[in-house]
């Protein structure tokens, strides 16, 4: 999604607001900034202070594209899973990632 697109995000159903104003700019704020880091949504945008089923990107220690449950409060502030590149590599394969796109 960038500015060009007009649709809405998709928004968790248990937001009390729904599709109001102020969540569907913050869920498309946030998910700019989880894919700027990383992350990829698997579930619609839950509100800030409640777990959010996402993918690292990253291709992690592992190899695999680790996949779970983040705030987003925390995703922001680019705390990352366990498993996830050691803060150096990873913030190369994060640039890589978004000069790829």
């Amino acid at each position: 999604m960038n500015e060009n697109t007009p649709e809405l995000p998709e928004l968790d159903p248990v937001l009390k607001t729904g599709a109001s104003k102020r969540n569907v700019e913050a869920a498309r704020k946030a998910l700019e900034r989880i894919q700027e880091l990383g992350w990829e949504p698997l579930a619609a945008y839950p509100g800030s202070d409640t777990h959010w089923k996402v993918r690292c990107l990253l291709g992690c220690k592992d190899g695999d594209n680790w996949e779970g449950v983040m705030f987003y409060s925390h995703m922001r502030r680019e705390r990352r899973h366990a498993k996830c590149l050691p803060k150096g590599i990873r913030e190369t394969a994060i640039e890589a990632l978004n000069n790829a796109r």
